[in-house]
């Protein structure tokens, strides 16, 4: 049995797992002089597409991760110069987060080198199969905060 029929055999949650880490992997080689790790410039990324001003709390939640590990990341990323903390004009307990320039300027970089594994892994994939499973992708995400949401409730 081969390689990629093995592949196909095992459990979809499995193999997701398994294409997210090989994506991680190549995406980390090709960034690492800058720093980041896979949980960093995902951070920057989703800062990036939630603007300027953002809150710790929202910014765990969007990530669907828990505060903790994240404000490990955003120590990190501060002390990178990736980004400013600050506090929230109308409650001392918020802090708020800001792509610095720097921050801006590595996310760049980051952007073209996704892009072009992007371009690199889809190579010889009609157009209408990415949109489909991009489309796939999506639903999959949205029934998975459904149940990340009802497990919260009977937590």
């Amino acid at each position: 049995m081969t390689e990629d029929e093995l592949f196909a055999r095992r459990p979809m949650g499995m193999r997701m797992a398994m294409v997210v880490r090989q994506w991680r992997g190549i995406i980390d080689r090709a960034i690492t002089d800058t720093g980041l790790t896979q949980s960093s410039w995902t951070v920057l990324m989703q800062l990036q597409q939630l603007g300027d001003n953002v809150s710790v709390s929202e910014l765990a939640e969007v990530q669907g991760i828990e505060l903790p590990p994240l404000m490990r990341t955003l120590t990190l990323l501060e002390q990178q110069g990736y980004l400013l903390r600050t506090v929230s004009p109308y409650d001392k307990r918020i802090r708020l987060l800001t792509l610095t320039p720097e921050g801006q300027a590595v996310l760049q970089r980051l952007t073209r080198v996704i892009e072009d594994f992007q371009t690199r892994v889809s190579e010889n994939i009609p157009p209408e199969q990415i949109a489909l499973f991009s489309e796939t992708l999506n639903h999959i995400a949205c029934n998975l905060r459904m149940l990340r949401e009802e497990n919260n409730k009977t937590e």
